[in-house]
């Protein structure tokens, strides 16, 4: 029997997935997009970025259900304009914040509970990922946050031949903290506290487009997707994702990420649903 596109919401990864080589989206992927909803499909997206910058990035692209952003430690409605905080660092006090590395060439950013960022310390790296995602940031002092109110804390390093993060993590495993290490990319350490459950942040978009777990297809790119492709319905990883996510996933796109895998697998979605 042909099943409605209605009936299926799309998680995509956003960041390995939505966008070119430029930071942007490809206009083939915003047809598709457009074709995808005029068909009644229902799309959102998660994404290690920030409302403001996925905003920014999405333009008029419309999303069905609140976003996993953050790394999935903020579930945000755009059409609310409200978003639902996964955890905080306040179990670790404000003191947490001024204990953080004061290391040459380390920049530091803080993903706050209202969608903000705040930057504690600046470096090229940061600078850099600031410009690249369109993200508009906040200069501050540890003294001028509350823990309560930081939902991740992203370290990036300037020179990549200096071992500071490494040894920053091997420090912070060394205090028994109750913090969760992520390396984003090779410069990039995001630390986020072990209560934010990937699986809770999955439940309330499920919630709140009112759609089982059973009614997600995710469409990943990234190792931070992988828990999310054994909690629904359906799965499907890019040609080229790591291992890992391809091997979890219910099938793997004929593209590659940057070559339109998004796109094909909209598309495809699509066609089936007009046989």
């Amino acid at each position: 029997m042909k099943q409605g596109l209605s009936s299926t919401l799309v998680l995509c990864d956003l960041d390995a997935l939505m966008l070119g080589p430029d930071g942007n989206m490809p206009q083939v992927l915003r047809d598709v997009l457009q074709l995808f909803a005029a068909r009644g499909g229902q799309l959102t997206v998660f994404s290690q970025k920030t409302p403001k910058a996925v905003r920014t990035l999405l333009g008029s692209v419309p999303l069905a259900a609140p976003a996993m952003l953050c790394g999935g430690a903020l579930v945000y409605s755009f059409a609310a304009g409200t978003g639902q905080p996964m955890g905080s660092f306040e179990a670790l006090g404000d003191q947490f914040l001024t204990t953080l590395p004061a290391i040459s060439g380390v920049g530091i950013a803080l993903q706050m509970k209202d969608g903000a960022t705040r930057v504690l310390r600046m470096n090229h790296a940061l600078e850099r990922h600031l410009r690249r995602e369109w993200t508009p940031y906040l200069l501050t002092k540890p003294e001028g946050v509350r823990s309560a109110d930081v939902l991740r804390v992203l370290l990036y390093q300037d020179a990549r031949t200096i071992p500071a993060l490494q040894a920053f993590e091997k420090a912070l495993e060394d205090t028994g903290a109750p913090v969760r290490q992520e390396r984003l990319s090779i410069d990039c350490l995001a630390l986020t506290p072990h209560a934010v459950s990937m699986g809770a942040a999955f439940s309330a978009v499920c919630a709140a487009a009112m759609l089982s777990p059973q009614q997600v297809s995710v469409l990943a790119g990234s190792n931070a997707m992988v828990e999310l492709l054994g909690l629904a319905g359906q799965s499907a990883a890019a040609f080229d994702a790591p291992a890992e996510v391809r091997l979890a996933a219910g099938q793997t796109t004929l593209c590659r990420a940057f070559e339109g895998a998004a796109a094909e697998y909209l598309y495809q979605m699509v066609r089936d649903s007009e046989r």
